[in-house]
């Protein structure tokens, strides 16, 4: 944090924020890798500013237009399986 404005005992909410959106991301639900955050500066105020406003803020802010702007892909799932199955039902089984 370079700013300075945001009290240090926020801080920890932003953080909390961000992860929680990133464990399930604004892009179907999924979790985002490949991220990285950095928070330059913000905003205070004695009476509105709490623990619950800051992570809301850090959960929600990021999905808009900046993250939109990173042209953000889903990532298909890679697995490697072992199948096994009956000689009478081979024929049914597809290896790609």
């Amino acid at each position: 944090m370079t700013g300075g404005r945001i009290p240090k005992n926020f801080i920890p909410a932003v953080e909390k924020g961000f992860r929680q959106m990133v464990h399930k991301g604004p892009v179907a639900g999924y979790p985002v890798v490949g991220l990285k955050v950095i928070l330059e500066d913000g905003s205070y105020h004695d009476v509105d500013s709490s623990d619950m406003a800051f992570q809301t803020c850090a959960r929600y802010l990021p999905c808009g237009e900046n993250f939109t702007a990173t042209r953000p892909v889903l990532l298909e799932p890679v697995m490697k399986i072992e199948i096994e199955c009956p000689t009478d039902f081979q024929g049914s089984v597809v290896v790609i």
